[in-house]
């Protein structure tokens, strides 16, 4: 049985694990209609909202919507061109990288 200051160890340990993030990002991509944007952000680089609602045959208020929920976690980032706002997967994250190939490796 693990001693006290070793189970204060390892919680420490968990809390500060980039893997505690996974169930958060797993979660955001078991929405069928979040996983599309996804792997269409994981093709096609700075894509704009009003395109991935046509691409996708939604409402822009929709894709909208998908688009903010992926970006809570931290899975996409967003750049506003002009008026117009895009989006593209946050490279610079390593746990996001990695999701990425796990998604690419399955496609």
């Amino acid at each position: 049985m693990l001693e006290h200051k070793r189970i204060a160890s390892i919680r420490e340990e968990l809390e500060r694990d980039d893997e505690s993030r996974l169930p958060v990002l797993f979660n955001a991509l078991g929405d069928p209609m979040r996983f599309a944007t996804f792997r269409l952000l994981m093709k096609h680089r700075d894509v704009c909202v009003s395109d991935i609602a046509n691409i996708l045959g939604v409402s822009t208020p929709a894709a909208s919507y998908q688009l903010k929920m992926l970006e809570m976690v931290g899975l996409i980032r967003r750049e506003r061109n002009g008026k117009m706002v895009c989006y593209a997967i946050r490279d610079d994250d390593t746990l996001v990288k990695s999701v990425v190939r796990m998604v690419a490796a399955k496609a």
